[in-house]
């Protein structure tokens, strides 16, 4: 017989036909059978007859048969088991890698609130923050700055969708003042690591492209006037122009703040994004205290220097560039190739939007030049990026959670 063709089926269906072996009688009728034919005699009988001895060619066969099956399945079976515990350290290691990157909500301290709080993380472990013109497909964007822990406003993006949007207003496409008069009441602050300060105290109207505001006489907000108007303007970007007005519909001059600062500009737009902690480890990018730059070139290479302890530079180590412009079109060309893999992937992502969010404050997208890779976590380094149209975006089900 050739054992080269042998196999597993092979060995495996040989040994389901080797026939069972299936003793009826009983321990007494053997134990008399052995001593009739002299067993247990030191000589047998004379009369007894000659019991010849039988080859034992069955339980010869299942050793064989035994022996081959673990020549060939030992050693498949060690070095499956071997591959298995790799790719299982693997995933283990990708795992422990992707948690320390992925950016999550640290949550609050109450425990009910922890067991109904929803992270920010998506499944599909995406690390962009920003939100991008195809995800408004079927969402309605809204948008609200969130008072921080350094009485400062961190802008942040809500995608709702459409369907959820005609089930509350009976319609589509509402403004800003109406989703914000809808959704800032549902918005738990608190749950997300945020100081408590919306809804607005008193009354947010709208009117021929402007925002109203009409504060009642005890209203908190001449204390805080610089997190006031920054949180406004975050919140309702669409409009040229806020009035804030006192219960006589007479108009209010905050302290710190003044006149001029009530119109919506395209300069009030023009920051460069840096990164900001919570007190509670969650990361969001932002304005450096709502500083302004008059060209987008010097809004990109303010982006190199910290400038303070609490908004942080996103440019990665070794990442130096140079900025030009081309109509619509920033360009950012790295001095030294880059590579993006050489990096932790969360602070690469954070550079990227960092700039694509610098330069949407002047209506321009960004082409990057000197990039090892063309193409990574969904963009396309050979043309322009698309422009974000919003930052730090948390998942819908945070309104669930008041």
């Amino acid at each position: 017989m050739n054992h080269e063709h042998w196999d597993e089926d092979r060995i495996e269906e040989l040994l389901k036909n080797v026939p069972k072996i299936h003793d009826v009688r009983s321990k007494e009728e053997v134990f008399e059978r052995l001593k009739r034919d002299g067993v247990f005699d030191e000589e047998p009988p004379k009369n007894s007859p000659i019991i010849k001895k039988k080859t034992k060619i069955m339980p010869w066969l299942i050793a064989a048969c035994a022996a081959l099956l673990a020549a060939v399945l030992i050693p498949s079976l060690t070095n499956n088991s071997m591959e298995e515990q790799a790719i299982l350290n693997s995933e283990q290691d990708d795992s422990s890698g992707d948690q320390q990157e992925m950016e999550t909500f640290a949550l609050p301290n109450d425990m009910e609130e922890k067991e109904n709080f929803v992270p920010m993380s998506t499944s599909d472990a995406d690390i962009k923050t920003a939100v991008y013109p195809e995800q408004l497909e079927g969402n309605t964007l809204f948008k609200i700055g969130l008072a921080s822990d350094e009485a400062e406003s961190i802008p942040v993006t809500i995608l709702i969708p459409n369907e959820k949007i005609v089930e509350d207003f009976g319609k589509d496409n509402p403004t800003q003042v109406e989703l914000y008069n809808e959704y800032a009441p549902q918005l738990n602050e608190k749950l997300l690591g945020f100081n408590e300060y919306h809804p607005y105290v008193g009354e947010i109207t709208e009117s021929e492209g402007k925002v109203i505001h009409k504060l009642p006489n005890n209203h908190p907000y001449d204390e805080d006037a610089a997190t006031y108007y920054a949180t406004l303007t975050d919140t309702f970007s669409d409009y040229s122009e806020m009035e804030i007005v006192d219960e006589n519909s007479e108009p209010v001059i905050l302290e710190d703040i003044g006149e001029e600062y009530t119109l919506l500009t395209e300069k009030s737009k023009q920051h460069s994004y840096f990164k900001y902690v919570q007190n509670d480890g969650s990361e969001f990018l932002a304005p450096n205290f709502r500083e302004t730059y008059s060209t987008v070139e010097e809004a990109m290479e303010a982006l190199k220097v910290s400038t303070n302890d609490i908004y942080k530079s996103v440019i990665l180590p070794n990442a130096d560039y140079s900025v030009s412009v081309n109509h619509d079109v920033v360009i950012i060309t790295f001095k030294n190739r880059l590579d993006l893999f050489e990096y932790n992937q969360v602070e690469a992502m954070q550079m990227i939007e960092a700039m694509l969010l610098t330069a949407a404050g002047y209506n321009k997208s960004v082409q990057f030049e000197n990039i090892v890779q063309t193409e990574w976590e969904g963009f396309d380094f050979t043309k322009p990026l698309p422009i974000p149209v919003g930052p730090n975006e948390l998942p819908y089900t945070v309104l669930e959670n008041r």
